[in-house]
Parts: C-alpha cells; structure tokens; sequence
C-alpha cells in the first residue's frame, strides 16, 4: 500500500474512529477485570507452585498461540481486494493451520523435555495438555482476521468481550468447584472456543479455494521476519517466567507472574489506550499537516495519560504490603515488593508506548526494533543472572531493562522541537505525582495500625485529595494535552 494510501487510512478512522476507540478501551478494561478476577480467585485456591506451573506452561502456549495473530493473520488483513481472496485467504488459512501444526510438535517436544529442564513437577502434563488448543486457536484467529477485513471492528470486540468474560466465569465456578489447576487450562479451551465458534457464525462467508503451494510458500516468507519480532517481544515479557522455573523453582515463578498480572491489569488502563490514541492523534496530525505532524504533541499525550497512571502505580507500590495480602491471601505476601517493583516498570512502559507512536508515525520504526530486541536480550540475560535472588530478582532485572527502554526509545522520538512541551509535560505529571504520593504516605503513617481495610481506605483517600490539591494548578496545561485528542482534524 502506498504511503498515500496508509495516510488516508488513518486520517478516515481518526475522524471516525472515537466511538470504535472507546469500545476498545471497553473492551480491553473488561478483558483485565476478567483476568484479574480469575487471578484473585486462583491465587485463592492454588498455591505459589501450582500457579507456577501454569505460568510456565502457559507462557510457552501463548508464544505459539501469538504466532497466530502475526504473519499469515496480517498478511489477509492487506491482502489487495482485486486480488484473488477465494485463493488468497485460502494460502492464508492453510499458513496459519502449518504454523499450528508445528508449534504442536515443538510444545510436544517441549512438555517431554520439562521433566529435564524445569526444578520441581507438574510442568509437563500442562503442557502436553494445552498443546492441542493451538488448533483451534488457528482456526480463531483466521476468523478473526476475515472480521477485521471485513471493517466490522465493534463486532469483533464485542466478541471479544463476551469470550473474555464467558471464560473468566467458567474458570471461577471451575476453581470453587474445586478443579485446581485444570480450571486455568479449561479457560483457555473455553475462551478460544468461544471465539472460534462466534466469529465463525458472526463474520463474513466467504468461499475458499485451494491455493497453490508457491502462494502458501509466499505468505510464510512474507512472515518470517513478524514470527522474529513476535520472538523478540516474547524473551522481553516472558523470560521472568521461564528462567525462575528453570534455575529457582515453579513457586517464584508463581509469585513473579501473580504479581505481574496484578500491575499489569492497572497499568494497561493508561499504556495500553495511550499507546492506541497516541498512534492515531500523531498519525492523523501528519497527514493533516503534510509531514510536519504536531511538535510538541508526544510528550503532551505522554502527560496527559501519566497524569493519572503515574500516581495510581505509585500508590499501589506504596501499599503493596497492605493491597497483595488483601487481595491474593496471606499466603502471597512475598509477592508485595514484587509488585512494587513491577508499579516502576509500567510506569516506564507508558512512556515506551507513546514515544514508540511517536517513532512509528515519523518513519523511524527501525530504531523501535532495534531497541526492543536489545532490550529482550538484555532481559533474558539480566534475569538470568538475578535469578538466584527469586522473583524479586527477576522483577528488578525486567524493571532496570524497561527504564533503559523507556529512556532510549524517549531519546530516539525526542526532537528540538518537542524540547518546550517536554518541559511543560514534567510540570503536568510531577506535581500530581508528588501530592498524591506524599498525601499517602503521611496518611499511612498516621493510620497505618487500624485495621487492614481502614489502614488501606483512609490513605488512599487522603492520596485522592493530595492529588486533586496538586493536580488544579496543571489545569491549563492538562487542557491543552486533552485538545490534542479532541480536535477534529481536516483533509489535506
């Protein structure tokens, strides 16, 4: 597609796409209410080591189940509509059954072998039993890219919504019903079924013919460097995980992925609709400015979400000790400066998430890769030598490499023109952060032996008002950061 075309792609869905965006973030907010639900009860009826194994197993399924969604799923989604489509999606389905197919075999290989390469047991058999549902998978996510093509995108998350919540219900009543460990690899059958099935009845027909073999040769070559970048961003995400279970043991995985999961479900309400609105804001503003975009703009949407997500890690690092104990049980304290540690490297990744906009939206994507694939590399050797430390260890290593990310990939979007409203965005996030901080931990001092709720509740309601107190003289600037968001932008 030509650059023209790509231009007029972005500018049409940032002039429509308000509606579609809020029902990503839909969409996305319920997925991890959905996933932290089911962690909370999980943690309440497995222990650290059984929810390591899962961790494990289920870090290696979802690399083979995210080679799905790369490659031959992308390659349907450009594919020209004057082309053949019947043969097309057909190379394209037949791609993407290939690729399951020898995932299955490596996950195969993989759950004989974890006897030998994980410390402790019960590794193998949940992965040997996951292992199949990448069929399936394939099969969802070719109809989830023929509904993607098709432009039917508020069906698609509504889908997603209710194969999220579905399976998140069933692996709780699961759980209560006492199934343990096995209640987690039913959620998964459960939920790609549940796509499978919906997209399948819900998406546009469409007939197949059999493709030759030069097509489908075509469509994996065309995929060979997303399968790499899918790789890269798996050791950056998932190395914590693998590496504690084989150097340390299933249990300080189980502690370093609940506390994951529990950052990771706050912070996405800020990086994951900062990163989706920063692409198209930026996007939108060099097309309507012929290349020159909007200077200053970056750093403004940076401020504008870490106005609110900055402060809310903050308060969840501060109040780890009291919110994990709280929210996990008891047995789950060692998790709390995990979770502290992690607070710092979500905080880093929004910014990560909008420089990246930033870079992508002015051409410069090469230095985005080049920067994650050090990163993911510094991240499996980092956590590989923090490992003797446990999952503490490892946080700190992935958090040291994320700060490192954020920094350079900041750097690399950073331009003179940008300098004055870098400055402006420091005052806009600095002063609320402070208040909200500094009102919490001298309410933490002064209540801090009440009871755990009242311990907890009052703080966090001073940190509120910290907040608000801080936040009223930024007003003018948090203003102009929402107009950015709020314009309407013209054709060129």
């Amino acid at each position: 597609m030509s650059g023209s075309g790509i231009k007029a792609r972005l500018l049409g869905f940032a002039r429509a796409g308000g509606g579609t965006a809020v029902i990503a973030m839909a969409a996305r907010v319920s997925g991890q209410f959905a996933m932290i639900a089911v962690t909370l009860v999980a943690t309440r009826h497995l222990a650290p080591a059984d929810f390591g194994v899962f961790a494990i197993a289920g870090a290696l399924v979802m690399l083979a189940r995210t080679m799905l969604y790369t490659g031959p799923f992308e390659y349907l989604l450009k594919l020209s509509h004057d082309a053949d489509q019947r043969r097309g999606a057909g190379a394209c389905l037949a791609a993407t059954v290939l690729v399951a197919l020898v995932w299955i075999a490596l996950l195969v290989m993989l759950g004989l072998a974890a006897p030998f390469v994980f410390k402790g047991g019960g590794v193998a058999p949940v992965i040997l039993a996951l292992a199949p549902s990448v069929l399936l998978g394939a099969l969802a996510a070719f109809a989830e890219s023929l509904m993607l093509r098709s432009g039917t995108v508020r069906r698609y998350y509504a889908i997603t919504v209710l194969a999220e919540v579905g399976a998140g219900i069933a692996a709780i009543a699961l759980l209560a019903s006492g199934w343990g460990l096995w209640a987690l690899v039913l959620q998964i059958y459960a939920r790609t079924l549940l796509m499978a099935l919906a997209l399948g009845a819900l998406g546009p027909p469409l007939a197949l013919a059999a493709p030759p073999r030069a097509l489908v040769a075509e469509v994996l070559r065309w995929s060979v460097s997303r399968f790499g970048s899918v790789l890269v961003s798996f050791l950056a995400n998932y190395s914590g995980d693998l590496v504690l279970g084989m150097v340390f043991s299933p249990a300080a995985s189980g502690l370093y992925r609940a506390a994951n999961r529990m950052v990771t479900a706050l912070a996405d309400m800020f990086v994951q609709p900062a990163g989706m609105l920063a692409l198209t804001t930026l996007a939108s503003g060099r097309a309507r400015g012929e290349g020159e975009g909007l200077p200053g703009a970056w750093p403004r949407l940076a401020a504008l979400f870490a106005v609110l997500g900055w402060p809310a890690l903050a308060l969840l690092a501060l109040f780890a000790h009291r919110v994990v104990p709280l929210a996990l049980g008891p047995a789950w304290a060692a998790a709390a400066p995990v979770v502290a540690v992690f607070c710092v490297a979500r905080m880093a990744a929004l910014v990560t998430a909008v420089a990246t906009a930033e870079l992508i939206v002015t051409d410069r994507q090469g230095r985005v890769l080049a920067i994650q694939t050090f990163a993911a590399a510094a991240t499996a050797g980092l956590t590989l030598l923090a490992a003797p430390y446990g999952a503490l260890g490892a946080a700190v290593a992935a958090t040291f490499v994320a700060l490192f990310a954020a920094v350079a990939m900041a750097l690399a979007a950073l331009q003179r023109r940008d300098r004055p409203a870098l400055a402006e965005a420091a005052r806009l996030v600095i002063f609320p952060l402070v208040g909200a901080f500094v009102a919490g931990l001298a309410a933490d001092r002064a209540f801090g032996t009440s009871t755990p709720l009242v311990a907890l509740a009052l703080p966090l309601a001073c940190a509120a008002a910290g907040w608000l107190l801080a936040a009223w003289p930024v007003i003018p600037a948090l203003r102009r950061a929402v107009a950015l968001l709020t314009e309407v932008p013209k054709p060129a």
